[in-house]
């Protein structure tokens, strides 16, 4: 507490300092970024987005030092250095900013600006692309940071070279679209973000999914029918039927048939499946528990599954 009110006082002061020169208006930093470390010392869990194997946007945890400039650093993390390559494949992933790139970061106001300069041209637009999304939506993370804007070589621009579209500022994508980019008002259909393990039950992939239906219930329904690339897993063992599903309270309580039961027969199903309705709920409201029952019972098989706190975390 002693060290926090040091830090609070030191920024006042500073502030003061800028003011009486007549150029704190000109100065923006990441300060307000900073919040207490979770529980790792020196440390920052930091959310950033990587692209998978498979072509995947997927968020994971990574504990970063803790230091001024947090946002920058956090994005130094994505450029496709050795070392952050290395690291990155250990998990089936992959850094989505060329190596050789650099970059400025200010923040003002709930807008972070990223200034890019040295980019080498990618493959396609989708590379082009997923960097964006990684950059934006690892920005947004920080509860500073309402949206973000992204300037090449120190100039606004509305696209980059390969096409990828930029908007004066931009908020977190959804991602993963299983539909490409249909609206969400089209015929009614409205977006909602499911969670599927990967092949290898790895990672936790988040997908944007259209459909006529909202809330809890429809998105277990659309848990049970399962994803719609190949890529990823269905933890929901032939014939499952949805019975019931509810968020109460900070509780997610999801009643299903007693076709359930045969995922014991294969090895983390169950794990798997009480995972990616965690996060599902979660997606939807903030949930603290996640009770799952057969047929009006609490199943055994998730008695001691224990609540993902993040999606995906470097281990």
């Amino acid at each position: 507490m002693k060290l926090r009110i040091a830090v609070a006082a030191a920024m006042i002061i500073c502030g003061m300092v800028l003011i009486m020169c007549g150029c704190a208006k000109d100065v923006a930093t990441d300060a307000g970024m900073y919040d207490e470390p979770a529980g790792e010392a020196g440390m920052r869990r930091t959310v950033l987005y990587y692209k998978d194997d498979d072509g995947f946007i997927v968020p994971v945890m990574k504990l970063i030092p803790w230091e001024e400039g947090i946002g920058r650093a956090a994005i130094g993390n994505l450029v496709d250095t050795a070392e952050n390559r290395a690291e990155a494949r250990s998990r089936g992933l992959n850094a989505t900013i060329p190596d050789g790139v650099e970059y400025t970061l200010r923040i003002r106001d709930g807008v972070a600006t990223i200034d890019i300069s040295s980019l080498s041209a990618f493959a396609d637009e989708a590379s082009e692309r997923a960097m964006v999304t990684s950059i934006v939506n690892s920005l947004a993370e920080f509860p500073t940071i309402d949206a973000v804007t992204i300037t090449l070589n120190g100039e606004k621009v509305t696209k980059l070279p390969c096409g990828t579209k930029l908007s004066e500022a931009m908020t977190p994508f959804m991602l993963n679209a299983e539909d490409g980019d249909v609206s969400a008002s089209a015929d009614g259909m409205e977006p909602m973000t499911l969670y599927f393990a990967n092949n290898a039950a790895s990672l936790n992939v988040p997908v944007t999914r259209y459909c006529a239906g909202h809330g809890f219930a429809a998105a277990v329904e659309q848990l049970i029918a399962g994803p719609e690339d190949a890529a990823l897993m269905n933890s929901f063992p032939e014939g499952t039927r949805l019975i019931s599903a509810d968020i109460y309270g900070g509780v997610a309580t999801v009643n299903l048939s007693g076709e359930f039961l045969s995922a014991q027969y294969t090895e983390g199903m169950a794990e798997t499946a009480f995972d990616t309705l965690f996060l599902t709920a979660n997606a939807i409201e903030d949930i603290s528990e996640l009770k799952v029952l057969v047929e009006g019972k609490e199943c055994e098989l998730t008695r001691e599954c224990t609540a993902p706190v993040y999606a995906n975390t470097f281990q």
